[in-house]
């Protein structure tokens, strides 16, 4: 297979943040489960909270930095007897797609894809000084609209918190070759172009000139998932995009993302959402 190539040039991102705030919310609050394509990260400064991340249910507490990754089905809520106040940030991770840390391979392994790889669906470490002044810098930036190169600063906040948090990670990442490292990256650049349309998986593997059975098992090693339950969690995800951003139909959404009808949406939809995408789209533009 010819080693693919990627533009070096690299541009910083205008409007990177879509959101930076202190929230607090009561005690019962609850946010069902939900997909979407930014970063989200909470810093808990007080009280308590659960997440559900994937099939994991963890609770948070004071002290706590979590970050979840792009698509991944997650929900938020809090018990009965615990208001819980946070950080709270919202970013789009496209730029990092651009900053290459590995090219040994048949694909380039960007910054993206090691977060993705070292940690799967989220990170949740005690936050340390470097990312509570990482935070509290962004929220400031945030609000200061008008001051000169702020959204600059902000991404280089934003990578140089990425690398910390790949760095203090690094124990626990899994070991794989550079070239597993390029198949697994050239599967995921793969479905982000072409999920439009049908996906074979025989033909990413023929691509890379290794077999399904090889493609499909290191594919589920590096992210958790099976590579089929993937591609179908990154189309419902798109077309949640598409219920926000546009007045389709969710026939016209369902063939957007690559469903052949929308019956085979719909239940796809459900399965993973657990709620019709009619409904989940009045919960959206309530």
């Amino acid at each position: 297979m010819m080693k693919t190539e990627q533009s070096a040039d690299f541009i910083l991102a205008d409007s990177i943040l879509s959101g930076a705030v202190t929230e607090t919310r009561t005690a019962g609050y609850s946010f069902a489960h939900h997909l979407h394509s930014s970063i989200e990260i909470y810093r808990i400064l007080s009280g308590e909270c659960c997440m559900t991340v994937g099939s994991v249910t963890i609770q948070c507490r004071r002290g706590d930095f979590i970050l979840i990754l792009p698509n991944v089905l997650h929900s938020f809520y809090l018990n009965s007897d615990s208001d819980c106040t946070f950080i709270h940030i919202h970013f789009d991770p496209a730029m990092f797609s651009h900053i290459i840390l590995e090219d040994n391979g048949v694909c380039p392994t960007s910054l993206i894809h090691a977060l993705l790889f070292s940690s799967r669906f989220y990170y949740r470490i005690p936050a340390d000084s470097v990312l509570d002044r990482t935070l509290n810098k962004l929220l400031e930036l945030q609000s200061a609209h008008s001051e000169h190169f702020a959204n600059a600063e902000i991404n280089i906040l934003l990578i140089s918190m990425m690398l910390h948090l790949l760095n203090q990670n690094s124990a626990d990442q899994l070991t794989f070759s550079s070239h597993q490292n390029s198949y697994v990256a050239y599967t995921l650049n793969y479905i982000e172009k072409k999920y439009m349309t049908k996906i074979r998986q025989t033909d990413i593997a023929s691509q890379l000139q290794i077999s399904v059975r090889y493609l499909s098992r290191l594919f589920k090693d590096y992210m958790g998932i099976p590579l089929s339950s993937y591609i179908n969690i990154y189309r419902i995800n798109r077309s949640i995009e598409l219920m926000q951003k546009t007045d389709l139909t969710l026939t016209e959404i369902a063939l957007a993302v690559g469903f052949s009808n929308a019956q085979h949406y719909s239940k796809t939809f459900i399965n993973i959402i657990n709620e019709p995408p009619s409904q989940y789209r009045k919960r959206l533009l309530k």
